[in-house]
């Protein structure tokens, strides 16, 4: 069945295709006509023979007999038609047939509520042909495309008392035009290369074709690079703990990649007619309010990406340039610059540039700019430069920049650099913090604390512990075991929290708590209802900056289902100074004061 599908398709296509393309090029086909006083109907004749096609029309809509002289030298059949009617007929192709009908709207005295432009966009030095470029009216919003040929069409409204076409092509400067009439017109756009670079050096400035825009400019920021004394080349000095140069190159690759993923990212939300202009189109639009059903169905048209809107309400799915107070979306907000104010969604937000403001989903916050305000989702956030406020996620968060706020999450959270505020989540990791992280697993990479311990007290004969975090509040995962030696326990497995604090020439002092499980060798594997919990102060003496020694005392509790588990009369290894009643085969809960000593591998900071 599949099958049979798969030859349907394709033989509808064999049949439907060949005479679409033929027909998208007969007004595109070029010739050379040279006719001096010559009856219409055989000057169409003669284009139709040299364009390999036929024209249909009526000779009692239009004056066959009238005398025709036009000089063309390598021209498209559709200017050439211009050329000779002159807007008084239109012109539509058919297969092999190009049907000519007199354009009624001519011969009505009354004003025609919308009336069209059409014509080519050109290279003024060249005199190529210009596809994919952006044609609009900033008011009313209406705008379209040149074609692969050049060609365009777009259709105004005649109410309007003043209209304005814009006309802009990547690597080309825009052009503005005043249109006065009110009727269909065929009208050629010539556009100039732009050909002015950013000069290489220390300062880049560029400013884009200013035009009104609904009343509004935008001015693009001036960039700057500020001299220092290191190398020529250099642009700034990192300010990560690796403090790594960055030099102009580099740093002129990373902001072309950053942007080139930034604008494919959320430019793959929008239409390919919309894609175009966003290339195009610099200039900025502002609109109080727009509503849109899908990202190309909507208030504001194919121009949505290049709009800054106030207000906006998506039913499925909505797409603009910008937000100034409010959007609303059923299901999912796309936005290519910034959001100021309030953003809800019911499954995402997706930014790519800056916000400041409320920003709500139930699935995914996603913003490839700076953050400052609340940031809440039931999944993830994700903010690609600075964060500053509260983000607040169900499974994690993630501040591509620096941090200066607080993250919460069940799940985990990322930031690169921590400067203010608190991680607060089950897993938290920072390249590097100037704050503490709570959670049950933190990791600091450049400028955190982490120790590999090896020891052993009065309770194992040999202890292993892993501590990472920061110095103020670390996470401690430790084990112990003794063998199968007599009246000591197989092992035990423990989870607990800690902290240091540093006293000066290599010296240190730990606070350690934890909570172990403890395996006997009569326990069954279902049956493990014993633990020790322990306080420990210890004292660290550096030797190097990789390796160090420590020792100190412990306060312990064991406590279990069953009584009589410990043995006091038990010799072997350090022996504990009971707290309490010693243990006598009757109690469930003994406490002692014992001791601990071992050795520390740790991290370079």
């Amino acid at each position: 069945m599949k099958l049979l599908y798969r030859i349907a398709f394709w033989c509808t296509c064999i049949f439907l295709l060949p005479s679409h393309l033929l027909a998208q090029e007969l007004l595109e086909k070029r010739i050379v006509l040279k006719v001096t006083n010559l009856p219409l109907d055989e000057t169409l004749q003669k284009i139709g023979d040299l364009g390999g096609f036929s024209f249909s029309y009526s000779p009692d809509m239009i004056d066959i007999k009238s005398r025709v002289t036009i000089q063309a030298v390598n021209q498209s059949v559709r200017e050439i038609l211009n050329a000779i009617f002159k807007d008084k007929v239109t012109f539509k192709e058919r297969r092999r047939y190009i049907i000519l009908q007199k354009n009624t709207r001519t011969d009505k005295p009354q004003e025609p509520q919308d009336f069209d432009l059409d014509g080519y966009i050109i290279d003024n030095k060249t005199g190529k042909k210009l596809a994919n470029a952006s044609i609009y009216e900033s008011v009313t919003l209406a705008s379209a495309v040149s074609n692969q040929y050049g060609y365009y069409k777009i259709r105004l409204p005649a109410s309007r008392p003043s209209l304005r076409l814009e006309v802009r092509k990547e690597d080309y400067i825009g052009k503005s035009i005043p249109i006065p009439t009110r009727k269909d017109t065929y009208l050629q756009i010539s556009l100039n290369p732009d050909t002015l670079r950013p000069i290489s050096g220390r300062v880049v400035t560029h400013t884009p074709v200013q035009v009104d825009s609904l009343h509004h400019k935008v001015a693009v920021p001036q960039f700057e690079v500020v001299k220092t004394d290191l190398p020529r080349d250099t642009l700034f000095a990192d300010s990560s703990a690796n403090g790594n140069a960055i030099t102009w190159a580099d740093y002129e690759t990373l902001r072309k990649r950053y942007r080139n993923v930034q604008n494919k990212f959320v430019s793959a939300f929008a239409s390919a007619k919309q894609a175009i202009h966003t290339r195009n189109i610099e200039d900025t639009l502002y609109t109080s309010f727009q509503a849109s059903i899908l990202p190309f169905l909507g208030t504001n048209h194919g121009l949505s990406g290049n709009i800054v809107n106030e207000y906006s309400v998506n039913l499925i799915a909505g797409y603009s340039l910008g937000v100034s107070k409010l959007e609303i979306g059923s299901l999912l907000n796309v936005v290519r610059g910034n959001v100021t104010g309030f953003q809800f969604a019911g499954v995402g937000n997706v930014v790519g540039n800056d916000v400041t403001g409320f920003q709500y989903a139930h699935v995914v916050n996603m913003t490839l700019g700076n953050f400052r305000g609340f940031q809440g989702t039931h999944l993830l956030n994700y903010t690609g430069r600075n964060f500053t406020g509260f983000q607040v996620a169900g499974v994690g968060n993630v501040v591509v920049g620096e941090l200066h706020g607080y993250q919460f999450s069940a799940g985990y959270n990322y930031a690169h650099t921590v400067r203010k505020g608190h991680q607060i989540g089950a897993v938290n990791y920072a390249d590097s913090t100037a704050t503490v992280p709570f959670g049950l697993f933190s990791w600091v990479h450049s400028n955190g604390y982490r120790r590999y311990e090896f020891s052993t007290d009065e309770f194992n004969y040999f202890n292993t512990a892993f501590k990472t975090g920061v110095s103020r509040f670390y996470n401690i995962f430790n084990l112990g075991f003794s063998g199968l030696a007599k009246d000591k326990p197989l092992f035990t497995i423990g989870y607990g929290f800690g902290t240091a604090q540093k006293l000066g020439k290599g010296w240190s002092a730990n606070a350690d708590f934890t909570g172990s499980l403890v395996l006997l060798e009569h326990n069954a594997a279902d049956d493990i209802s014993q633990g020790l919990v322990r306080f420990a102060l210890g004292m660290e003496k550096k030797f190097g900056s990789r390796f160090a020694l420590f020792a100190g005392p412990s306060l312990n509790t064991f406590f279990s289902k069953h009584s009589g588990l410990i043995n006091p009369e038990g010799k072997k290894g350090l022996s504990p100074v009971w707290i309490g009643q010693k243990p006598d085969g009757s109690n469930k809960v003994y406490g002692w004061v014992g001791f601990q000593a071992g050795i520390r591998f740790l991290n370079k900071i």
